[in-house]
Order: C-alpha cells, then sequence, then structure tokens
C-alpha cells in the first residue's frame, strides 16, 4: 500500500513538473531564426529518455535535418539533457547508413543551439557559439562544430587518443566512421580547417 501511494504520489509531482515546463515553455518568446535551413531550437525541444541517468530528460532532437554520414540520407542528432539543475546537453548520433548509435556524455555543451557559420567567424571561440553544423573541410559531408569550453566538461579520452588537444573540436561521420579533430582556422595547423 505503501508502495502505491509514493507512486501515485510521483507520478502527481512528474506531471506537475511537466505541466510547469509546458507553461514556461509556451511564455518564451520565439526566437528568430538562427541557422541558415531556418528553424529554431525550441521547436526541437522534448523530453528524451537516457540510459546514462535511466530518466527522460529535457533535451533537443535535431532527427532529420543533415546528412551527417555521407548516405545521401538524414541521419538523428539529439542532444540529451543531464536533468540538473543548470541543464547541461550531450550529442547522440544515430547514422542512417548502419543505425550505429554514437553517445558521448562527457562532451557537454550548456546551449545546443545550432549557430551559422557566419556566428562561428564573428565570434570565434567564444561560448556563444557552442554548435556549428557546416561542411568544414569540403568534403561533401557536413562536420558538427561542438565548443566544450566550459566547467564540468571533458574531452573524451578516446578523443585525446585521436589527437585532440582543445576543447573546440569537429566531429565528423564520413563513410560512417567517426573522426574527432580539434577545430581551428589557421592552415598552418595540423588538422586545420579553411573556410
Amino acid at each position: 500500500m505503501f508502495r502505491i501511494i509514493i507512486y501515485f504520489f510521483l507520478l502527481f509531482i512528474f506531471c506537475l513538473c511537466k505541466k510547469i515546463g509546458i507553461q514556461k515553455q509556451s511564455s518564451r518568446a520565439t526566437s528568430a531564426s538562427i541557422d541558415s535551413i531556418g528553424f529554431s531550437p525550441r521547436a526541437h525541444e522534448q523530453y528524451i529518455f537516457d540510459p546514462e541517468t535511466g530518466t527522460s530528460n529535457f533535451s533537443y532532437n535535431y532527427s532529420g535535418i543533415w546528412d551527417l554520414d555521407g548516405d545521401k540520407q538524414n541521419d538523428s542528432l539529439y542532444f540529451i539533457g543531464n536533468g540538473g539543475a543548470h541543464i547541461y546537453f550531450y550529442p547522440r548520433a544515430v547514422l542512417s547508413s548502419d543505425k550505429t548509435t554514437h553517445n558521448f556524455p562527457s562532451a557537454q555543451l550548456d546551449m545546443p543551439w545550432p549557430e551559422t557559420l557566419n556566428r562561428l567567424k564573428k565570434y570565434g571561440q567564444h561560448s556563444a557559439v557552442q554548435l556549428t553544423i557546416h561542411d568544414f573541410d569540403n568534403d561533401g559531408i557536413v562536420d558538427i562544430y561542438l565548443n566544450l569550453d566550459h566547467p564540468g566538461t571533458e574531452v573524451p579520452y578516446n578523443w585525446q587518443k585521436q589527437g585532440v588537444k582543445t576543447k573546440y573540436v569537429l566531429l565528423s561521420f564520413a563513410r560512417g566512421r567517426l573522426n574527432v579533430r580539434d577545430y581551428t582556422n589557421d592552415p598552418q595547423e595540423t588538422g586545420s580547417v579553411l573556410f
């Protein structure tokens, strides 16, 4: 009997929190288009189950927008919230070519809102631009720029083994294979990216 009471109490709290969140979201002013394809991150907000924490967390679902692996089919890209009071989001990519899921729970962003290449050029490695989707290396496949330069975020160890030395990285999934490298606009540096 006690378990049933606890269950309904937790269900009530969950529904109340969800209702408050929906009211809060609907009262926000809609943001202008921030990406060249003309969408607002607010339209992609949802709760997504996170197997890392075993909970459904506030997240962003950018599925069906970009072809990340070059197979001419758009892939799924999520930013899964950690459920904290100050939410950080980690990237999850699901490739259409082989249905492989890539989770990067230690690579967290504060604001996973896609920004344009022009804003990245304007602000550089400032925290105002934490995510840009663009074909940086001109291979016909979009890359994912992540600015991980804030407290609490670590560059994943396996990325460091691939030569990543900074918290400004490019992810590429060309032909379904993950490639991670430092982001720079200096053509003299190894792993450089030209605009």
